[in-house]
């Protein structure tokens, strides 16, 4: 029972070290970092250096490949969206030797470009928002005459492989006029091409956990983020387990059925003001940030993986204890620090004491692993001195 884990400095690979740890599976941390949260776990029994997977893609597939062929691992589990895209596109070099349980590149492919989703999800009958892909300046016209204003100009994948090297999207614009629509157009495509113009849906995010068997649906959570870091929205700091909505629930196994998706995923929407319909943003292919709350709610998804990956199959699970809470206090301490600059200390101090409530529990601060959390100091501590000295030069 032995598992190799990337990406060791993700709240999630932490969680997932733990998980598998804990139940007496052997967890290979790789990481390019000397030191990470889940190569410092208790529950780790080797952490590994690698290439940088971003700088490096090819070199990063050969050392994780040599790994598994020297620990003789029985699964690997990529935890971000480019070791996923890596591994899985290399996936024929580790027949017979580990089981990766995610789909083929083809459909990580599709989850991952927004546009190529939207067309998928029309198709099968899941709302989403108007979409038009930017490819020719033709189609800068159709998006006016399509999707109105305002919108939303952002680019089609969140990473893209270039020359061996990986480019990262850049900001998301909100339109309102067909000039700022070319501009943002313009902007977007200077990164990475063909760019998508999408409605702009008002009101709240919403989002399914799941974990799928070829199109079946295997287990589901859901949670709500009470607090989030920008406070205007974005990594929740402070979450809490909530029942499935049927719907979205209903939604999500549609669409993943039709993609015979394999593994993890979290499918988000978001639930338009207007007409009360919530309608799909994009797949995240992997495990996401909070992981940890799931398993304290009772869907242990690490576990539920391994044993899919070595069984090839499970006992559905879709009930779980709602009210469940999670807190990331260093995240949190970003929040306050942030929400303090819009209100003032003393009204942000009220609000971070007022609503986290005596139920949540640290999540990389635990009692019997508590190293973990002193990396995350010391990091944290690093670049906050690293960016103090920075504005003073």
């Amino acid at each position: 029972m032995s598992a190799l884990v990337t990406s060791g400095n993700l709240r999630s690979t932490l969680a997932v070290t733990r998980s598998l740890g804990r139940r007496g599976v052997a967890v290979t941390v790789a990481d390019e970092r000397r030191r990470s949260l889940a190569g410092a776990s208790r529950y780790c029994r080797a952490a590994i250096r690698v290439p940088s997977p971003v700088q490096n893609g090819a070199a990063f597939v050969r050392a994780i490949h040599r790994e598994v062929e020297q620990g003789g691992h029985r699964v690997v589990i990529p935890m971000d969206d480019i070791t996923l895209s890596l591994l899985t596109e290399a996936r024929a070099r580790f027949d017979g030797l580990a089981a990766l349980p995610f789909p083929g590149p083809e459909i990580v492919q599709i989850a991952h470009d927004k546009g190529a989703l939207a067309a998928v999800a029309g198709e099968h009958g899941v709302p989403a928002p108007r979409t038009v892909v930017v490819r020719e300046p033709a189609d800068l016209a159709t998006a006016a005459r399509h999707v109105g204003f305002p919108a939303v100009v952002k680019a089609r994948v969140s990473r893209l492989a270039v020359d061996g090297h990986w480019r990262s999207a850049g900001n998301t614009w909100y339109v309102h006029t067909s000039a700022e629509l070319e501009a943002a157009c313009r902007a977007v495509a200077a990164t990475i091409p063909d760019p998508i113009v999408q409605e702009y849906v008002p009101g709240e995010g919403r989002g399914i956990f799941v974990l799928m068997n070829r199109g079946r649906l295997r287990a589901a959570f859901a949670h709500r983020r009470l607090r989030e870091k920008p406070p205007s929205g974005g990594v929740s700091v402070l979450s809490e387990s909530v029942p499935l909505d049927p719907q979205l629930l209903e939604r999500s196994e549609r669409l993943l059925e039709a993609l015979k998706w394999h593994g993890v995923a979290m499918v988000e929407f978001k639930h338009d003001a207007r007409d009360g319909v919530s309608k799909l943003l994009e797949i995240n292919g992997r495990f996401w940030g909070s992981l940890q709350l799931a398993v304290d709610a009772g869907v242990d998804f690490p576990a539920l993986l391994y044993q899919l990956a070595v069984e090839g199959d499970v006992e559905p699970v879709l009930d779980y204890r709602a009210g469940v809470r999670l807190r990331w206090g260093l995240g949190n301490v970003d929040w306050l620090l942030l929400r303090s600059r819009e209100t003032g200390l003393r009204r942000a101090l009220g609000e971070l004491f007022r609503s986290t409530g005596p139920r949540a529990r640290g999540e990389i601060l635990r009692r019997d692993d508590p190293a973990p959390a002193a990396v995350e100091l010391s990091q944290y501590l690093g670049v906050a001195v690293c960016g103090a000295l920075g504005r003073e030069a």
